[in-house]
């Protein structure tokens, strides 16, 4: 025989319990209104007693507040995007607020749909991590929200405040194409992501290394989706295209390893054959033999202070505020 279902302990269930009106027991949940000390002790003991469990909805009709967190990210299998949900929730739950996660799977329609049925009325605040829209689009469905930060995107001050890096994307690419010609390497194959905007165009990452004196073909450079699959089908269309390369630069550290398993595939010594950096410094990256020589972010952090930006959003402090992180080149095995 089937169990039967524990029934809800209901508002008006503690109202009978305490001998007061629901309105007495409302305000004691959502601590509105003026009530003696003694009352709001006895209708919280018999609270207690029964197991009362307000709701969820029924508390934001009365507070205007739901106690939720919208956070959207591309990709929650990336571990720099779990790592960043993970200092966002850390701070919400410090916060008495819960995280509702939504994951775009790299897609850009999806995000533009996941923003459309989001708003005040199903989250008090709003995150948007390395968006993938456009940015008239971005704009006009973030307009929507009354909290918003925005990770890796700039926006206008009234629409959110921002985390951002201290350079534009790609300039860490550059870098590394540098740290790369020092260490004399001269033929350097480029993995690059696909992204919206804020980001160094493929000709301005050629044409500032051609200004360096380093030159870098426009064919040894590829984009790329920022997964490890991608990385591993592309890079073995490269090494085999290429042969002469002596370097590659992934885009991120999933790319990287992407390329690193094509690369033994193919019988390249990895780094006396074939270099390779990565970027994000995420955990599987340092594992590896050889680890991957990579560019540290601190995304725990960055997940921390989009967090706190957020509530003071939601606290109604709109000033506009950013957080500039900085990218920092890890030496381990892959390069030079």
């Amino acid at each position: 025989m089937a169990m039967e279902r524990k029934q809800r302990v209901t508002l008006e269930d503690v109202a009978r319990e305490a001998g007061v009106s629901t309105m007495t027991v409302s305000r004691v949940v959502n601590n509105t209104g003026r009530i003696s000390q003694s009352t709001r002790q006895h209708v919280q003991s018999v609270i207690a007693t029964l197991g009362y469990r307000p709701s969820r909805a029924a508390r934001a009709l009365v507070t205007n507040k739901t106690s939720m967190v919208g956070v959207i990210v591309p990709d929650i299998t990336n571990p720099y995007f779990s790592k960043i949900v993970q200092g966002i929730e850390d701070v919400a739950s410090e916060r008495n607020h819960s995280v509702l996660l939504v994951n775009t799977n790299e897609t850009p329609s999806r995000e533009e749909a996941a923003l459309n049925q989001l708003d005040d009325s199903t989250i008090d605040g709003l995150i948007a991590c390395s968006s993938r829209l456009p940015t008239d689009i971005l704009i006009s469905l973030l307009e929507r929200h009354s909290a918003v930060v925005v990770i890796n995107r700039s926006m206008p001050n009234h629409i959110a405040s921002c985390v951002l890096p201290s350079h534009q994307f790609g300039y860490r690419s550059y870098l590394a194409a540098r740290y790369l010609a020092q260490h004399g390497h001269t033929k350097i194959g480029f993995i690059y992501l696909k992204r919206s905007v804020g980001v160094m165009s493929i000709e301005e990452f050629i044409a500032r290394l051609a200004s360096d004196g380093i030159p870098i073909k426009r064919e040894w450079c590829t984009l790329s989706l920022p997964t490890w699959e991608a990385g591993y089908n592309i890079g073995k269309q490269h090494i085999a295209a290429f042969p002469e390369l002596t370097a590659v630069i992934g885009g991120n550290d999933l790319v990287a390893l992407g390329i690193m398993r094509a690369a033994v595939e193919a019988g390249r010594r990895i780094p006396e054959d074939l270099a390779i950096i990565g970027g994000d410094d995420i955990l599987l990256a340092s594992q590896v033999t050889p680890p991957i020589t990579t560019y540290h972010v601190p995304t725990y952090d960055i997940g921390v202070m989009a967090a706190r930006l957020l509530f003071k959003r939601m606290e109604g402090d709109t000033v506009y505020r950013e957080y500039i992180y900085t990218e920092t080149l890890i030496e381990r095995g892959s390069a030079p």
